[in-house]
């Protein structure tokens, strides 16, 4: 395979993991939102009861921890996602329904995060362009002189050190 086919290739695998990276984060953003929305709504009805203090504090842990996983890219915050999904089970029915979500999403946040690692240590990241390539030769070869202009250099250099008298 040449480079340009593998830069494509890349840069359309490039391309997938940033269309997940943000469909996971609206998801979280989304779902969890309207959870502490809803929370808090019960809370002022329940005369500031607890268990919806309790559960707007886990729900804003998973919708950070499930956030900063997709946005920074570490396999840490997606597995501590899923695990304060399933300690959300034992307090909400609104955890019933995406619970199973989260783990799914943590474990393929774990593997698009494999692949965007992998991606980083390919030639050419983040482009992906043989253009750019092209323009870091080109500058490693304007960078080396040949001999011949070295040689008119160290001849010009001469030149103006020796100082020309001037006439009177």
């Amino acid at each position: 395979m040449d480079y340009e086919q593998e830069c494509s290739q890349n840069r359309m695998m490039l391309g997938r993991c940033k269309k997940f990276y943000n469909a996971v984060s609206v998801f979280y953003l989304v779902t969890y939102g309207l959870s502490i929305f809803t929370s808090a709504y019960f809370m002022i009805l329940a005369l500031f009861d607890l268990i919806y203090v309790m559960l707007i504090f886990l729900n804003a842990a998973i919708l950070v921890t499930g956030f900063i996983g997709a946005y920074k890219k570490n396999d840490i915050f997606p597995v501590a996602a899923s695990a304060l999904a399933i300690i959300d089970l034992f307090y909400s029915r609104f955890a019933v329904l995406f619970t199973p979500v989260v783990i799914i999403l943590s474990v393929l946040t774990i593997i698009v995060n494999k692949k965007y690692k992998w991606l980083t240590q390919q030639d050419g990241f983040p482009y992906f362009n043989t253009r750019f390539r092209d323009q870091e030769l080109d500058s490693v070869q304007w960078n080396i002189k040949d001999p011949y202009q070295q040689n008119y250099e160290e001849i010009k250099k001469k030149d103006n050190n020796n100082g020309h008298m001037d006439e009177l």
